[in-house]
């Protein structure tokens, strides 16, 4: 089962989340029909939102995720909420990456740099706050690292992860997320950062079957650590049906009745999911009538 631990070292001085994606990446990217390489940087996207989400967001919050840096792949959109329930998409599942020196999938080609990486949080009853950041290496992890620095003003290092077999299947996925409390020191600032750059990534880790507490240990060196708790990771329910019939319903009465006479009904393609929801000519007609309903009603 696919989770997300929280936990903090003993000496109060870091805060660290890891998180295995492997069957949520695997479920998503299958449904979607993405390349290899799509399934590379959308997942390392999708398990950086679980491991910021996680880290955010309280209650009812939701947190909406959109990667446009102008690349072959498009735009990437995930989202999450409190419960680490997730759903995204890519605007070309099929995009493939060009090699670099090295032979292996240029990852920052495919996503881009001419562009940004916005973070939506809402918070029910209270405006929507969205940071937006300048991609910087369009590698997923330090993009959302330098977002925390900027938009949340908090120290943080984000690693992601997602190992694909030469048959294009997601074998593991994961990643973690460090974030700096007060009271560390410039030392074990050092040390840790040394340390980072000597791991393996977490999609192997994984891979070996390494358990929470494991891949913490190897994190932290020396530091104890104490889990918090832990969270599953799980694919995000199907919107219903009538929130696509709310969304028709604030289209402009010359469309919707477009739908109906032109048409003869409506269908609806969920990005998320791939589902299609058909709406008859008399569904269409119920919407309608309610929209002009509500619209006398505030005149």
């Amino acid at each position: 089962m696919d989770y997300l631990a929280k936990s903090i070292t003993k000496n109060g001085h870091f805060r660290a989340y890891v998180a295995d994606a492997s069957n949520v990446v695997k479920q998503m990217t299958e449904m979607h029909k993405m390349s290899p390489d799509v399934t590379v940087a959308f997942g390392r996207t999708l398990i950086a939102t679980a491991l910021v989400g996680s880290s955010l967001l309280k209650g009812d919050d939701q947190m909406h995720i959109s990667i446009n840096g102008r690349g072959p792949i498009g735009q990437i959109v995930t989202e999450t909420n409190s419960k680490s329930e997730l759903r995204g998409y890519v605007t070309n599942p099929k995009a493939i990456a060009k090699t670099n020196t090295n032979g292996e999938a240029d990852i920052s080609n495919l996503v881009g740099l001419n562009g940004t990486l916005r973070v939506t949080k809402v918070h029910p009853g209270l405006d929507p706050y969205t940071g937006e950041v300048k991609l910087v290496t369009g590698q997923i992890g330090d993009d959302f690292t330098y977002y925390l620095a900027q938009s949340e003003q908090i120290p943080s290092a984000v690693g992601v992860s997602v190992f694909v077999d030469s048959k294009g299947l997601v074998k593991s996925a994961g990643g973690f997320l460090l974030q700096t409390l007060p009271g560390a020191n410039d030392t074990e600032l050092d040390l840790l950062e040394q340390h980072l750059r000597k791991m393996p990534n977490i999609s192997s880790m994984l891979a070996e079957g390494l358990s929470a507490n494991q891949i913490l240990a190897q994190l932290f060196a020396n530091l104890k650590v104490d889990i918090l708790e832990t969270i599953p990771l799980k694919t995000a329910d199907e919107l219903p049906k009538k929130w696509y019939a709310d969304a028709i319903g604030t289209l402009p009465k010359k469309e919707i009745q477009a739908m109906i006479d032109e048409d003869h009904g409506a269908e609806i393609v969920s990005r998320f999911t791939e589902k299609k929801y058909n709406f008859s000519k008399e569904e269409l007609k119920k919407i309608l009538a309610l929209k002009m309903d509500k619209k006398l009603g505030e005149e």
